[in-house]
């Protein structure tokens, strides 16, 4: 979990991604809120997917679908009444919207 808070905080964004989605630490996923770690580990790791579907375009479908499986669980947990996780939802939205933005550009 540490490696990929770091690889954020560095922009070494294709490390944390690679941690994310090959290593698939689970156990992070079955603490639904329990730990504020948890939360932050989340941020991050969609953090980094969501940069790598930005700049890798041959697996941007299997990037994209492991950030929107963490960012639905983060959204779930302010649905919770989880006020600590709303700054990462909206920091995430945005990235998912300039990512979805600059995909539309593409197509025209």
């Amino acid at each position: 979990a540490c490696k990929t808070i770091l690889s954020s905080f560095f922009g070494r964004y294709e490390l944390g991604a690679h941690l994310a989605i090959e290593k698939e630490v689970l156990k992070f996923m079955k603490i639904k809120g329990g730990s504020f770690d948890a939360q932050l580990f989340w941020f991050h790791r969609c953090l980094c997917v969501f940069a790598m579907a930005r700049t890798n375009k041959t697996k941007e479908r299997k990037y994209m679908a492991q950030a929107k499986r963490t960012h639905k669980e983060l959204t779930n947990l302010l649905k919770n009444k989880n006020p600590n996780v709303l700054h990462y939802v909206i920091l995430l939205k945005a990235e998912q919207a300039a990512l979805k933005r600059k995909r539309d550009q593409e197509n025209v």
